[in-house]
């Protein structure tokens, strides 16, 4: 049986991207240590934005949309950009799920953290990845046991450390 893709969240691909037995662990709904730094400056940002332009759809909670001339935006917001790679899939997850969820023409997005911009557009190669990322996920996340533990370059500041080493 398959995970639900309906439950997945930007935050369980970013985590995926990252490490995927941390995305197990939160998938079975197992948080991380809450009193990690990293956690409790995420949860203050939140927080600060939650008045603003927080766009709730869904599963999704994505920071910013808006209208541009001929598209909709997307805008994430990031403490620190230490993988890339995962905040750009986190943000091609909300482009691709709100553009096949409203049938919205053109849809584009950025990850924003200090003075580094990272733009994600609505291309057929890029939601091919994402259809294929969402499948893997799917069958992953409906393993039994959390694969094995491996040493990686964001473990040092992971707040799930505590169930790995």
């Amino acid at each position: 049986m398959s995970f639900p893709k309906e439950q997945i969240s930007g935050t369980l691909v970013n985590y995926y991207a990252t490490c995927k037995r941390e995305a197990w662990l939160y998938s079975r709904k197992i948080h991380a240590r809450q009193d990690d730094e990293n956690v409790l400056i995420g949860q203050s940002l939140s927080e600060l934005k939650e008045n603003l332009d927080d766009f709730p759809y869904s599963n999704l909670q994505f920071d910013k949309v808006s209208k541009q001339k001929g598209h909709y935006e997307i805008t994430e917001y990031k403490k620190t950009l230490k993988n890339k790679n995962a905040a750009k899939m986190q943000l091609l997850f909300y482009i691709y799920t709100l553009k096949n969820a409203l049938g919205l023409k053109k849809v584009y997005g950025k990850v924003v953290s200090a003075k580094t911009v990272i733009t994600v557009d609505d291309s057929d190669e890029n939601f091919d990845f994402m259809k294929r990322i969402l499948s893997d996920m799917s069958e992953f996340l409906s393993l039994d046991l959390p694969p094995k533990a491996r040493k990686t370059k964001f473990c040092k500041n992971c707040a799930y450390n505590d169930y790995c080493f």
